[in-house]
């Protein structure tokens, strides 16, 4: 066997890729770190942003953003139900390069409040649509034994670009300007878009390729009459309040540290970066185990019984590296362990309720946590060791609510699905990684 052959099939053997399957795979692989790269050249964007806004407003900017999803929802309901997949995909991801150019000609001359806030609020808005998106599109296009197979290593090339996003805007924000960055953003979102749409074009099932049908609240409705998936959009807005509860204190002490737009947005980036950095390690050595040997309910539960520990001590030392080392934790252990234990919890549902329900979850009920989160921290007016101690029972009642949330997942597949989507989740579910803001 010659040399590259050789090195060809140990990679196989590594990632369980069967003939016929690389193409798809590795289609899907660049997919993901394209959009992810993407997303996160942006994020620091975002943030700069907020701190722009001010920490006093900053409530206003999340009720906007759960606004913007009220409006996105039914009209991504209205697409899905009437579009077929390739021109879901396209319709998506070529509106979100087109705004992000017109908002780069709008701050190119310095970004004014009003630009400020729009570009938060859209940000916020587009990102939990695409990731969301991305995964259905996968779920849609792999098979349950492929899913099992490949999906981990689809995630670590998201997890990848996620370390490369972060990279681009430390090195590149004071040579071409933080509304440069929207463009090189734009640009890796439409070529993750090539990418899917070699995937999804690969697709043999006949029904994949045309639309849902249904009408535009349809994903609204499974969700009210789901006690399961309600349960889901409850673990969704603790999870949201809580890490919003230490967003906005992040904001307030960087504002009051007076760095330049510049250096605050490479400081953004180092964060995502140490975040995607320490994800990337659970992804790879923790999460498939936990979930595997101990299940869901204990994967979902374990992060927020362990950022109790920072918390506290967020409480007694109230300053801000405290702070940014308190987001790394509670971002990271998001990534790497919630998210990928709450995408394998959809496996227990059809079709219809992953490209709608659960794009309904994934946005409109995520930002009405923020919401919540942004109003109750302007209400309260707490310093920050009291924002540190209001979190606490917060991430207490979320691990509790993991806790049931993994023994109603098992009666769900019982009920739904029989026990081969319980092995699905076992080592499929490493299929996610995004944001939480």
């Amino acid at each position: 066997m010659t040399a590259p052959a050789a090195s060809a099939a140990r990679w196989a053997r590594l990632v369980d890729c069967r003939p016929g399957e690389g193409r798809a795979l590795w289609w899907s692989f660049s997919g993901f770190f394209l959009l992810l790269a993407g997303y996160y050249v942006l994020r620091p964007v975002r943030e700069e942003m907020g701190v722009q806004i001010g920490p006093e407003k900053l409530q206003w900017a999340f009720s906007l953003t759960l606004a913007g999803m009220l409006a996105i929802v039914p009209l991504y309901g209205w697409a899905a139900a009437r579009l077929p997949r390739r021109a879901l995909l396209a319709t998506v991801f070529g509106i979100t390069a087109l705004v992000l150019a017109g908002f780069q000609a709008w701050i190119a001359g310095g970004a004014s409040p009003a630009a400020a806030l729009a570009l938060f609020v859209w940000v916020s808005v587009f990102n939990l649509v695409v990731v969301s998106l991305f995964w259905t599109a996968m779920a849609d296009s792999f098979a349950h034994a492929q899913a099992r197979r490949l999906f981990g290593m689809i995630a670590a090339g998201g997890s990848s670009g996620a370390l490369v996003g972060p990279l681009i805007t430390a090195f590149a924000v004071h040579a071409v300007g933080v509304h440069g960055l929207l463009l090189v953003s734009a640009a890796l979102m439409m070529l993750s878009l090539l990418c899917i749409l070699r995937v999804v074009s690969g697709h043999s099932r006949p029904e994949v390729g045309r639309p849902l049908g249904g009408n535009i609240l349809a994903g609204l409705a499974e969700v009210a009459a789901s006690p399961y998936l309600l349960m889901i959009a409850l673990v969704i807005v603790l999870q949201s309040v809580v890490g919003t509860l230490v967003y906005f204190e992040q904001a307030r002490l960087v504002k009051a540290a007076a760095l330049t737009t510049e250096t605050r947005t490479q400081l953004f980036a180092v964060i995502d970066l140490a975040v995607n950095l320490l994800a990337l390690g659970l992804q790879a050595m923790v999460a498939g185990r936990l979930m595997h040997r101990l299940g869901l309910g204990i994967t979902l539960a374990a992060v927020p019984l362990l950022l109790a520990v920072p918390l506290a001590v967020l409480a007694a030392i109230p300053v801000l590296t405290v702070v940014l080392i308190t987001q790394v934790i509670s971002r990271a252990g998001g990534h790497g362990l919630m998210r990928p234990a709450r995408e394998a919890l959809f496996t227990a549902v059809d079709r219809e309720a992953r490209y709608k329900a659960k794009n309904v979850l994934d946005t409109l009920v995520s930002r009405a946590g923020d919401a919540l989160g942004g109003w109750l921290y302007a209400a309260a007016g707490l310093s920050t060791s009291g924002v540190a101690l209001a979190a606490i029972p917060g991430a207490l009642a979320l691990g509790w609510l993991g806790l049931r949330l993994g023994r109603r997942y098992r009666q769900q597949v019982d009920a739904t699905a029989g026990a081969g989507s319980i092995e699905q989740a076992g080592q499929g579910a490493l299929a996610a990684t995004s944001a939480l803001k």
